[in-house]
């Protein structure tokens, strides 16, 4: 497990997603990560075969896989949609991801692009079927919880049968928790998700990891995120997947998460 000072830091400024689930979760990217610098014509046409084939194929099926060249202009590809959200905003997550990853990484020829809802990479390495924990990306909520020792013991109980969850082979790569806390009744929304090409095995494992980093960076916030290239876990104190349950959209989550940590290791 790495620590955050030995780790090449990356601080970027960025407003917060809504609270509400509106399409704009589904076409505004968390973070995208680019690497693999490429002059060849037919590594870029390779990218773009993948990318075509995937977005029908994922839009319809909420996860696929792609190849195309060979030698050293080959590409894989990986789009999967979260389980837990509607087909319509499958389908324009995915081409809004598409859209950002053959724009921001162009001329790389690795590109990872995490959304809310969805995820896209493309690579000139076979990363399919390996749990990847390579690229780590931390949204932080600047918001303390109001009992912050409380409340760090409720998140924790809850994310641990989170990380359990996501390893449970009927589950499909996806696991969602919620949990009251305190006098007031605040709800604590846990969820922790998979790319399919790995095991559930794997799958409890990497959000295991991912769920172990939430104390490093955010003890006693409000909400957080530990994004992989093979799965993420995050917590918030309203409700962000679906479906909805519960009135906890409260209008004041707006600009809460103020910082995206980026460090590879």
């Amino acid at each position: 497990m790495a620590s955050p000072p030995a780790l090449l830091l990356l601080l970027l400024l960025a407003a917060a997603a809504a609270p509400l689930m509106q399409p704009s979760q589904a076409v505004d990217p968390v973070s995208t990560y680019c690497a693999s610098n490429f002059t060849s014509p037919a590594t870029q046409a390779s990218i773009t075969q993948v990318l075509a084939a995937l977005v029908p194929r994922a839009s319809s099926s909420y996860y696929a896989t792609a190849t195309a060249g060979g030698g050293a202009s080959a590409i894989w590809g990986l789009a999967q949609c979260r389980g837990d959200v509607p087909a319509s905003d499958c389908a324009l997550c995915i081409s809004a991801a598409a859209n950002t990853a053959a724009s921001t990484c162009r001329g790389q020829a690795d590109a990872r692009v995490w959304y809310d809802y969805c995820f896209l990479r493309y690579d000139n390495a076979d990363f399919l079927g390996l749990p990847d924990t390579g690229v780590e990306i931390i949204l932080i909520n600047t918001m303390n919880a109001s009992d912050p020792a409380a409340f760090d013991r409720a998140e924790r109980k809850l994310m641990a049968r989170v990380a359990q969850d996501a390893g449970e082979p009927g589950n499909g790569g996806l696991a969602r928790e919620t949990d009251k806390f305190g006098g007031d009744g605040t709800t604590i929304y846990g969820l922790g998700w998979c790319t399919k090409d790995i095991t559930a095995a794997d799958c409890g494992l990497c959000v295991a990891q991912a769920v172990a980093e939430l104390p490093n960076y955010c003890r006693f916030r409000r909400g957080c995120r530990v994004l992989y290239s093979s799965c993420m876990a995050r917590y918030e104190t309203y409700p962000f997947f679906f479906p909805v349950t519960g009135a906890d959209d409260a209008d004041d989550h707006d600009g809460e998460y103020q910082k995206i940590i980026v460090h590879h290791h």
